[in-house]
């Protein structure tokens, strides 16, 4: 089982490409074809009904392979939208490379009708007032390095300056470099055809990039690839989930799936171990177990009676109390992995009671969330499987900065796997990070890390995975297809709640 491909530089990307390709029109060809028609699959599949009926699309294409890339796109894109208007701008036909030639006259054979406008790129600034509902850029690739031409620049400055709903790079926004550029193509969605390039994770090309998509079109297949062992820094491929779709033996039981303990909630913050919950119950575990303040409990078990909600003493501020952990401790044989955190609170009694847990269940895999990744939990928390799944602020309490150094030195330090949340959530042992660029911003509000927490406890649990870093690549994957289902039934990040991610989970895989 693979979860994940190396990110390459442009400099490696070109080395591997033409160990795979070598000089074949045919091989780079179908590589063509295949990126092109993934990355059609894949936004349709994200951004199609957001795009509408009958959408008009602007196609910005290069001499290239890269703009023949996008030309397979468009040509798939209008094969899987019937009515679509389509513009496309490109350089004059004598520039343009072979295999890019061919893809444009097949996408000219195969369109019909009058919904096929052809423009030469170098008068793009005439449509500037125009508005599309998607443009799809391909006019450069990992071989662009500065500086820039002066009719590509102009190119990119008019194709920012025109209105569209969704803007859409191939492989690499055009004018992104290694080095801070002053005008690259401003894109809402990147789509790393075959190879994930660094290019896309610097901070400075992170607001052009937009959300990044990987598509897996084989280049790693081969056991003789040279970058799995020499790299520190991969990409989750999007088949990750696979294993999670393979029938169950006929003859299961609920305890052959793990058992998850959830310790966690409070008065203050109640909604967030719910959340955990729903989420475990949903990440494939037989059973999960949540001990919550007292007075939850019943009105929990009504919500959610898939759960096993156990009452548990409050303090003053109600928080857990200390008095909780005799009546967690007789439990804990039944225990195949932990959860605990969300919604916890920083009180000194829940506190002492985790550290308290954590003494009394060396052996068993933990997630520690929120309020419990703190330095005296985690002190703790030692000789076990541990993943940490916190956002930047908590991260902080444990860390200097949240940058890659900081976190596989965190990781090095506690001995734990870490899933850092934020727009790109990396996952780290502390020898290798894996950045994982599903979702959206439908996860930028209250309750999406608590689902996390909930999924990655779950899959604790899951036999198939061997470590810690394993359940958190899965979770992280996992929650943001969960997102991106979301959104696509909603056409809009705005209207939805972390509860209503939830039960997107089933069809996240």
């Amino acid at each position: 089982m693979k979860l994940h491909d190396p990110i390459l530089t442009p400099e490696e990307s070109k080395e591997f490409e033409k160990s795979i390709l070598g000089d074949s029109q045919l091989k780079a060809y179908k590589a063509m074809e295949l990126a092109g028609e993934k990355l059609a699959d894949s936004l349709c599949a994200e951004f199609g009904k957001y795009l509408g009926a009958s959408p008009s699309v602007l196609g910005l294409v290069g001499a290239g392979h890269n703009g023949g890339d996008a030309l397979v796109a468009l040509a798939r894109i209008c094969k899987n939208i019937s009515g679509l208007k389509l513009t496309v701008a490109i350089p004059k036909m004598q520039k343009l490379r072979p295999n890019t030639l061919k893809a444009f006259w097949r996408l000219q054979n195969s369109f019909s009708g009058k919904n096929l406008e052809i423009i030469d790129i170098s008068e793009l600034e005439k449509i500037v007032g125009k508005h599309f509902d998607l443009i799809l850029e391909g006019l450069t690739a990992m071989s662009f390095t500065p500086p820039m031409r002066g009719d590509l620049k102009n190119a990119i400055i008019s194709a920012n300056r025109i209105q569209a709903r969704l803007k859409v790079s191939v492989d690499i926004p055009a004018g992104a470099y290694t080095l801070p550029q002053s005008t690259v193509f401003k894109a809402d969605a990147t789509y790393a055809t075959g190879i994930a390039k660094t290019t896309l994770f610097y901070d400075f090309n992170k607001p052009f990039a937009g959300r990044i998509r990987y598509l897996d079109i084989g280049f790693f297949d081969s056991s003789e690839n040279p970058y799995n062992e020499c790299k520190r820094d991969f990409i989750t491929r999007p088949d990750a989930l696979e294993f999670l779709k393979i029938l169950r033996p006929s003859a299961s039981d609920k305890r052959g799936y793990g058992h998850l303990f959830i310790v966690g909630g409070s008065q203050s913050y109640p909604g967030a171990v719910m959340i955990n919950a729903r989420a475990a119950i949903r990440g494939g575990c037989g059973l999960v177990t949540a001990f919550v303040p007292e007075p939850l409990a019943p009105a929990y078990a009504a919500m959610e009676p898939s759960v096993i909600w156990v009452g548990c003493p409050q303090d003053e501020s109600g928080a857990l109390a200390l008095e909780s952990f005799g009546l967690i401790k007789a439990r804990l044989k039944y225990a195949s992995a932990l959860a605990i955190g969300s919604g916890l609170t920083a009180s000194t009694e829940s506190t002492a009671l985790v550290c308290e847990i954590l003494k009394a269940s060396e052996p068993l895999p933990t997630v520690l969330d929120a309020d419990a990744i703190r330095p005296q939990i985690l002190a703790a928390a030692a000789n076990r499987k541990l993943l940490l799944t916190p956002h930047e602020g908590e991260f902080l309490r444990i860390a200097p900065d949240t940058s890659d150094c900081a976190l596989l030195e965190t990781c090095k330090i506690y001995g734990c796997a870490c899933a850092l949340k934020s727009s790109i959530t990396r996952i780290s042992d502390g020898k290798n990070i894996v950045r994982s660029t599903r979702g959206s911003p439908v996860l930028s509000r209250a309750g999406s890390g608590d689902i996390l927490a909930g999924l990655s406890g779950a899959l604790m649990c899951n036999p198939n995975l061997q470590s810690p870093m394993d359940a958190g690549i899965c979770a992280s994957q996992w929650l943001g297809i969960s997102a991106e289902k979301a959104f696509y039934s909603a056409c809009s990040e705005a209207p939805l709640a972390s509860s209503d991610i939830i039960k997107f989970i089933s069809s996240g895989l």
